[in-house]
């Protein structure tokens, strides 16, 4: 968890099954889900216990196992669940009965009262891989774009130049001390990825 001077929390919460990371960000009594994966109860037990009021289901990409628990917490509390149109065929194909209520643009922003959600397209992982940058707060919220010590997993043909882009970019706006919260694994320091530097040999 951590709070700092704009009152926002973020809780991480574990998948029971894969491993991958579920986000809550609360900002006084609002929340915003990122990336829910099947941790719906503990999530749904945390909203309920402190009253919070779902704002936003925000989706990095359409795999399942980190979106499976979207329809209970739709159906539960609502919220408006946004991703990049890129995405919406894999969410159709993961979940076939759930529709997107906002097809986010790069460079788009969320509010979470005081708090500003910038999201960034960074293809790679997916067509429409999403990163959520809070820069008040100095968090990003990447996905399987950027991980600890390395990025998500390349699945076509032209992925890998796609990937390279979004990680240069990312390298370049994402401030040095920005805390990089993954799809998968623990959390690390802008700063602390080095290899990063090195991407610009690369075409």
């Amino acid at each position: 968890m951590k709070k700092n001077q704009s009152a926002l929390i973020i809780k991480r919460f574990l998948s029971p099954t894969n491993e991958s990371n579920a986000y809550v960000l609360i900002n006084d009594d609002i929340a915003v889900v990122i990336d829910p994966a099947d941790a719906s109860h503990d999530i749904s037990n945390m909203l309920d216990e402190q009253g919070l009021d779902l704002k936003y289901l925000l989706v990095t990409h359409g795999h399942r196992s980190h979106i499976q628990s979207l329809p209970i917490l739709k159906e539960s509390f609502g919220g408006t669940l946004c991703l990049h149109e890129l995405d919406s065929d894999l969410l159709k194909e993961s979940i076939d009965t759930l529709e997107p209520d906002l097809l986010v643009k790069d460079n788009a922003t969320l509010t979470l009262n005081d708090t500003v959600i910038k999201i960034l397209h960074t293809p790679g992982h997916t067509p429409g891989s999403l990163c959520f940058y809070v820069k008040k707060d100095r968090v990003l919220f990447s996905g399987d774009t950027l991980l600890k010590g390395e990025f998500g997993r390349i699945w076509g043909p032209h992925s890998m130049g796609l990937m390279l882009r979004s990680l240069k970019r990312l390298n370049i706006v994402i401030h040095p001390k920005t805390t990089v919260y993954p799809g998968h694994g623990s959390f690390t320091i802008m700063s602390d990825e080095a290899w990063l530097d090195t991407l610009d040999n690369l075409s």
